[in-house]
């Protein structure tokens, strides 16, 4: 007990000072800041004053957003009976309105630069189990900031473990040129000058050209750290899920809560000799928590549990890779395996013709939409509903030799036949065009493309800036309350909360969202594509130059596929319409069991009728798709059963994990009736209706 490891030293990663708050449950809590599980259905809190919100107004404001931003809060959904914070679980009973009580504790992680300026948090409900004790590690999904891990660490409160979160060097981090103003740690904005180095993060130029002399000639343009840190944050998502696994190591063992003070120094006595942790996430931060898997060298985290990860898997060559085949279709290792940015820079080029003939309803706001898509095409729109894609993309295309067909009909079914071809499923489809409706490809394009070249601010990559703007009109300054309410509402990856893609080159070239040229501003989609994929096509040698910095920054952020055979979940929906199977958990599978073989513990959960957006689902009243957070739940369940108290009760009582295999779930749709049921729409991970999922033999075999 005397050794120096067993002292609770701060982490040197550990920058300034560390706020804590104690929420007592009642009045506000851990969870759902005092609104309790029905609360967070209502519309998000209003600030006193919208141009100055208290940090308490913001934190309650962010987590019902976080919320609304991730999950299916429909009752028809299931949610309040079949997953939310006041239902039961497996391992759990909660307070009746979900409110957990607790203590709080937020501070910055850095490398020594005064750059990454991390944001770490670690709750410890009232209720923690020291005599079990157990983290849940849940890294932020998207972009989004440290609470928008909250509905995963929703599992690890009910389950009285502490939970650690990282926001991953993403967000939210947003830098106001015009008013040079940038967001705090808990999310309150000041002048650069008068904050410093506490900021989250402040946008710098470049040798070619200052923030002063860019904000002239491109006024009233917005940085977000995700996209204009320079620190391509990806490279280091998994060392920031170990950061903030070391961080609640040291909050826990503080004196005020489980340390053991012994004359001038506080020991450890929750350590991982005794602690199960769990690295958690939905999307990025599942993918963040696969890297902290593959490079955790001090043993820290004992399995994972992740849902629909945003990985990208190391590529093998041909003739050491592997196939897979569902049904009979068979995807080869040239196919599948494919990069964020290659995939999703082709969805952003033909996504937009391929769902040219869509229209959409279900109460999503069609303004600013119907305007620009009427002068894309001939196709009108009904009363209340909006085109889902842009007819003159289809006719940019053709006229660039990008398709070959003539009428609009054929060009949107060659541009969707050119996605599928590409190794997506034809079950991604229709949710596709919501996704496109939705602006997803274009925002993810613009905004991973200058994370992984570095790129600053000022080099408005692809004649790209962000900035508010209001219909076909050039950039405005962005008013004092929308910049306060950023933190709250955005999910850090622009077009969000009055925050728009800009093409540089409108309106005389001051200026225009690019959803309001004819063709959504091809030119800037295939600039973006020429990025991604250098060796497709000649380039300039300024694009060669970007290019390059692209993909060495792709580069950084490959996985290995060795999980050092670490019990791990993947659960993923297979109509995912962004994170596409066949280039994310599907190929990590196969990769890992390459890599590991019979040593793997790593079980792959592939859901039917699921896609990655569950919160879509109740914007347009989606009843032909799942909540996949449903599955994600049952799946940590399944986990901490596995690992129980101890390795021996383990052996003794013979649990182990589940095959990995296919759930066949019956939406809504088909079924009817007021709500999802597990009878009748969602069969258990390891029920008789699941389908084995089985590599062997270089093929990775998924049944339909």
């Amino acid at each position: 007990m005397e050794s120096v490891h067993r002292i609770n030293i701060l982490p040197s990663f550990v920058k300034g000072a560390i706020s804590k708050h104690y929420y007592d449950g009642v009045s506000d809590d851990l969870l759902t800041a005092g609104l309790g599980q029905d609360g967070l259905i209502n519309l998000p809190p209003t600030a006193a004053d919208p141009e100055n919100p208290t940090s308490a107004e913001i934190r309650r404001a962010t987590i019902v957003n976080q919320y609304k931003g991730l999950v299916d809060l429909r009752a028809k959904a299931g949610y309040g009976t079949l997953y939310g914070c006041a239902v039961p679980s497996r391992f759990s009973t909660p307070s009746g309105d979900g409110k957990v009580a607790g203590k709080e504790y937020i501070a910055y992680a850095d490398d020594g630069s005064n750059c990454q300026n991390v944001t770490m948090m670690v709750q410890i409900p009232d209720t923690f189990d020291r005599e079990n004790p157990c983290i849940l590690v849940v890294p932020s999904s998207g972009s989004r900031g440290v609470y928008g891990g909250i509905a995963v660490g929703e599992w690890g409160l009910k389950n009285r473990c502490a939970v650690a979160y990282t926001d991953k060097g993403t967000g939210i981090g947003i830098h106001d040129l015009n008013t040079d103003t940038v967001n705090l740690i808990d999310g309150r904005r000041g002048k650069v000058a008068e904050v410093g180095a506490i900021a989250n993060f402040i946008a710098s130029g470049t040798a070619a050209m200052d923030l002063a002399t860019y904000n002239t000639r491109y006024p009233y343009r917005i940085a977000y750290k995700h996209a204009h840190s320079q620190q391509n944050p990806e490279a280091d998502w998994g060392k920031h899920v170990l950061d903030a696994i070391e961080f609640a190591y040291y909050i826990l063992n503080l004196e005020e809560n489980f340390g053991l003070a012994s004359g001038s120094e506080v020991f450890r006595t929750i350590t991982p000799e005794n602690t199960i942790v769990i690295a958690s996430g939905i999307s990025n931060g599942g993918a963040a928590s696969l890297r902290a898997a593959e490079q955790d060298s001090q043993g820290l985290i004992n399995a994972v549990v992740v849902s629909e990860p945003n990985i990208n898997p190391r590529k093998l060559p041909d003739t050491e890779g592997f196939s897979i085949k569902q049904g009979d279709k068979i995807f080869p290792n040239s196919v599948h395996g494919k990069t964020l940015l290659d995939y999703i820079t082709y969805y952003n080029l033909y996504q937009p013709c391929a769902s040219a003939g869509i229209e959409m309803a279900f109460g999503w706001n069609p303004t600013p939409l119907s305007s620009p898509l009427a002068k894309g095409g001939t196709r009108g729109v009904k009363s209340g509903g909006f085109l889902a894609g842009i007819p003159g993309r289809c006719t940019a295309l053709r006229q660039a030799g990008l398709l070959n067909s003539d009428t609009l009909e054929e060009q949107i079914a060659e541009s969707q036949k050119r996605l599928n071809d590409y190794g997506t499923l034809e079950s991604t489809n229709t949710i596709a065009h919501v996704y496109n409706a939705a602006f997803v490809n274009s925002a993810i394009a613009v905004l991973y493309a200058n994370a992984y070249g570095r790129f600053s601010v000022v080099d408005n990559l692809c004649g790209y800036s962000y900035a508010c703007s209001i219909g076909n009109n050039s950039p405005i300054a962005k008013s004092t309350s929308d910049l306060a309410n950023d933190f709250r509402s955005s999910n850090g990856i622009p077009p969000s909360n009055q925050t728009n893609i800009i093409d540089n080159r409108g309106n005389s070239g001051t200026g225009i969202n690019y959803l309001y040229s004819e063709d959504s501003n091809l030119q800037g989609a295939f600039c973006l594509r020429q990025l991604a994929t250098d060796t497709e096509m000649t380039l300039s040698d300024e694009q060669a130059t970007n290019s390059q910095r692209v993909q060495a920054g792709i580069e950084e952020i490959l996985a290995t596929g060795n999980l050092q055979g670490k019990p791990t979940i993947i659960v993923h929906g297979r109509d995912d319409a962004l994170l596409h199977v066949n280039f994310t958990s599907r190929s990590y599978y196969g990769l890992n069991q390459k890599i590991e073989g019979d040593k793997s513990q790593l079980v792959y959960i592939e859901v039917t009728n699921a896609h990655h957006l569950d919160a879509l689902n109740q914007v347009f009243d989606i009843d032909t798709q799942i909540p996949l957070h449903y599955y994600f739940m049952q799946a940590l369940d399944i986990m901490y059963d596995f690992l129980g108290q101890c390795y021996a009760d383990r052996l003794k009582n013979g649990t182990s994990l589940p095959k990995s295999q296919v759930i066949p779930t019956v939406p809504l749709a088909d079924t009817g009736g007021d709500c999802l049921t597990k009878e009748k729409n969602l069969p258990d991970i390891n029920s008789r209706l699941a389908r084995a999922i089985v590599f062997s033999d270089d093929v990775l075999n998924i049944p339909e």
